[in-house]
């Protein structure tokens, strides 16, 4: 994030959230403040549980319905009950996990001048919660439909995940008229590989092994907290 030359070209930052800026999987995390807060019951919490346990044993995928079934827990819920929430949760649960390494580049970009752009296939609420804390105005998360002011559990458009990240990632930095070769991508997943390719600046933050691996090979920047998953909870 060097000046250069003293006339700095505009450049955009990329962030991913599950296990970039945030440690941990917010999806999992969401569902037991959720639960805390009477909003979903027991059996959904469960399931999600059992979901979870078996994605980390390699015996299922994430996939569109394991996303939309994610979406259920908004449902019947008006708009203001849904921002209210959301800001609850960013407070008391995802701002204690930010990742240190990762909020630092973010700031330290922010203080450049950079445009900073999270995106996240979490929920979007959740995300454009994050975003409000953390001063950040463009964002992409998963969209959730909205009908009579109330979530329907549905969700709505494009899910920003592997390939779509990155483009995503290449309107954005189109239109703030920058060089991808100028900008920045930080993320922690192997399914980010296309969006870390398609900058100058690749940085993995606590990379799975695969993205670590790829990493080392290409002399990309390795950013790590000093424990990467508190309470043995690991991103997806």
């Amino acid at each position: 994030m060097s000046d250069r030359g003293g006339q700095r070209p505009p450049a955009v930052a990329i962030f991913d959230l599950d296990g970039t800026l945030i440690v941990g999987q917010t999806q999992v995390l969401l569902v037991r403040f959720l639960r805390s807060a009477r909003v979903v019951s027991r059996s959904f919490v469960v399931g999600t549980a059992l979901w979870f346990l078996a994605y980390k044993a390699g015996l299922v995928k994430v996939t569109e319905a394991s996303r939309a079934k994610g979406a259920e827990i908004l449902k019947g819920l008006r708009e203001e009950e849904v921002k209210a929430l959301m800001s609850r949760f960013t407070e008391q649960v995802m701002v204690p996990r930010l990742h240190p390494a990762a909020t630092a580049a973010l700031a330290e970009h922010q203080a450049e001048g950079d445009s900073i752009v999270v995106v996240s296939a979490a929920l979007d609420p959740l995300v454009e919660a994050l975003c409000r804390r953390l001063g950040v105005a463009e964002y992409a998360g998963v969209g959730c439909e909205i009908e009579n002011e109330r979530y329907t559990g549905r969700l709505s458009g494009l899910i920003p995940y592997g390939g779509e990240k990155a483009r995503i990632a290449a309107r954005s930095i189109a239109d703030h008229g920058a060089d991808p070769a100028d900008c920045w991508a930080y993320a922690d997943h192997d399914t980010d590989l296309e969006l870390l390719r398609s900058v100058g600046h690749p940085v993995a933050v606590n990379p799975r092994p695969r993205l670590r691996s790829v990493a080392e090979r290409e002399g990309w920047p390795i950013l790590l907290s000093p424990d990467p998953y508190p309470g043995g909870v690991r991103n997806g």
